[in-house]
């Protein structure tokens, strides 16, 4: 029959050398990482290579649910958005701002629709409708992770929801 680890001693013994080889191996990380920044090599070990990152520059296109979402991102930092879903479709363009490593943040300057019917019934039979404004879709923050040149999964920082965009263009 086994004895639990925390009963066997073993848990005590692991952890006593943990004490040594986590600081030793934290140590060493330090080390190697500042060799690292200053062009050096520890022992055998060489420089990471940087790998050049795909460009977001381009038109891409994911689905979300029943919505497909095409966007244009363009290399004088201007974007612009088509969701789609059936006959139903909204756009939004405006500026956006690689703010950090793998961190897109995209600011709405022009959006459509601008309006929206609204219907008013008159009574039992019959009304109006009349046009009433929209507010201004709020931009977004998202980080992207390439799974390859031309596939991109953008992760919205507020609500969490991922896509994955494809690259048409």
């Amino acid at each position: 029959m086994k004895r639990p680890l925390f009963k066997s001693g073993v848990a005590e013994n692991l952890l006593r050398i943990c004490r040594f080889v986590l600081p030793a191996v934290l140590a060493f990380s330090a080390v190697a990482a500042s060799a690292q920044q200053i062009g050096g090599t520890v022992g055998n070990m060489q420089p990471q290579q940087q790998t050049k990152q795909p460009s977001l520059v381009g038109q891409w296109r994911g689905v979300s649910g029943r919505i497909t979402i095409t966007i244009v991102i363009q290399p004088n930092g201007q974007y612009s958005q088509l969701a789609e879903m059936g006959t139903v479709m909204t756009t939004q363009s405006g500026p956006y701002k690689l703010v950090a490593p793998n961190i897109i943040a995209f600011s709405v300057t022009n959006w459509a629709p601008k309006t929206m019917p609204v219907y008013h019934a008159t009574g039992t039979v019959g009304g109006y409708y009349t046009q009433q404004p929209l507010v201004k879709p709020p931009g977004a923050v998202d980080t992207y992770v390439f799974k390859g040149a031309n596939t991109v999964v953008l992760t919205d920082q507020m609500t969490h929801g991922s896509i994955t965009m494809t690259r048409v263009q």
